[in-house]
C-alpha cells in the first residue's frame, strides 16, 4: 500500500466532533463509584495484570453531578473569552456499568438532561451489560449522542486469560452485536505490546475489528504503571518491553488493517508521570506521535486530532 493511500486510512476523532459538534468539543472524566466487578470488592489490587489499583479515572470524588459542575467550570475557564468548548461526559473510572440499571439510571439521566452537555461516554466491559443496562443505554442515546467503549485489548483468548482479562473474544462479539441492535456506536479499546504478542497478532486483533463492523478504536501502547500486577513482572525482569520504534511501526500496521470510516479516537496512551513505571519513551506522546506519523509517511499528528 502507498504512503497516500495509508495515510488515508486514519480518520481522526478530532475533526469528526469539530464537525458534527459545531466546534471545540472536551470530555469531562466522571467517576461514578462502581468499581470493577474483575476486583475483590470492587476496587484495590487484582483485575487485569496492567491496571493499577486506582484504575482509569479513578479519585475525583463528589458525586456525578458534583464533578460535572466542576468539569464545567474548568472548560469555562479554559476560554474565558471565547465560547465554551462542547463537554462530553465520560463515564471513564473503572466499569461504568457496574451497579444495577435502577442505580445507574438516575446518573446518567441528570447528565443527559444538563443543557451544556453535548453528549455522553460510557466506559465499560463486555461482561457487565445486562438486559436491562442496555435497555437503559438505548434510551439514553435517544436523549443524547452516546458511544460505547469496550475493553477488549486483543483478539487473541489466549493473550485475554494472560492478562487476566475475565472474558474471551467471543462475550466482547456478543455484545458488539447487541449494541448493533440498538443502534449504539462502540469503541474499541486495544493495547498493543501485550505479553506473548508480536506485530503479526495485533494485524490480527485489527482484521477482527474491522470485520466486527465498530464505529471506533483506541490504541494504547503497554506501559508498566505503580501498583499494577505487571510491575512485579517487570521488576522481575520477565518483562519485554517493546520500543518506540516498535509500537508506532504496529499502529501505522494496525490502522491500515481497519477500514476507512472507523473514528480512530486514540494512538497512544496517556501515562501520569506518578504512576509511569516503563517504558520511558511513553512519557513523551508528541514524539509517540510523531513516530507513528513518520511510520504513516503523513506531515504530522497532534493531541488535538484526537480529542
Amino acid at each position: 500500500m502507498d504512503a497516500a493511500r495509508l495515510a488515508q486510512r486514519v480518520n481522526l476523532l478530532g475533526p469528526w466532533l469539530r464537525r458534527v459538534m459545531g466546534g471545540p468539543t472536551l470530555k469531562i472524566s466522571l467517576d461514578p463509584g462502581l468499581g470493577c466487578p474483575h476486583r475483590p470488592g470492587g476496587v484495590g489490587p487484582g483485575g487485569c495484570i496492567y491496571c493499577p489499583p486506582g484504575g482509569s479515572g479513578h479519585g475525583r470524588g463528589g458525586s456525578v453531578a458534583q464533578q460535572l459542575s466542576q468539569g464545567l467550570a474548568r472548560l469555562q475557564s479554559r476560554s474565558p473569552r471565547g465560547p465554551t468548548p462542547r463537554a462530553l461526559a465520560y463515564f471513564q473510572a473503572y466499569t461504568a456499568t457496574n451497579a444495577p440499571a435502577q442505580v445507574l439510571e438516575p446518573m446518567f439521566l441528570q447528565v443527559a438532561r444538563h443543557p451544556a452537555v453535548a453528549g455522553i461516554i460510557v466506559a465499560t466491559r463486555p461482561d457487565c451489560l445486562p438486559p436491562p443496562t442496555w435497555d437503559l443505554l438505548a434510551e439514553m442515546a435517544r436523549r443524547r449522542p452516546l458511544w460505547l467503549e469496550l475493553g477488549l485489548q486483543s483478539a487473541h483468548d489466549a493473550t485475554l486469560e494472560r492478562i487476566n482479562r475475565g472474558h474471551d473474544v467471543a462475550n466482547f462479539d456478543r455484545a458488539v452485536g447487541q449494541a448493533h441492535k440498538r443502534g449504539l456506536r462502540v469503541v474499541a479499546h486495544v493495547i498493543l505490546g501485550l505479553p506473548g504478542e508480536d506485530k503479526g497478532h495485533t494485524n490480527a486483533t485489527a482484521r477482527h475489528l474491522a470485520r466486527q463492523g465498530i464505529w471506533g478504536v483506541k490504541l494504547h501502547n503497554l506501559m508498566v504503571l505503580a501498583g499494577a500486577p505487571l510491575a512485579k513482572k517487570q521488576r522481575a525482569g520477565g518483562l519485554s518491553l517493546w520500543s518506540r520504534e516498535d509500537y508506532a511501526t504496529a499502529a501505522a500496521a494496525f490502522l491500515a488493517r481497519l477500514p476507512r470510516r472507523m473514528l480512530v479516537h486514540r494512538l497512544a496512551a496517556d501515562p501520569g508521570p506518578d504512576r509511569l513505571l516503563a517504558p520511558d519513551w511513553a512519557a513523551d506522546k508528541d514524539a509517540v506521535l510523531g513516530a507513528i506519523a513518520q511510520a504513516l509517511e503523513i506531515d504530522n499528528l497532534r493531541q488535538g486530532d484526537l480529542a
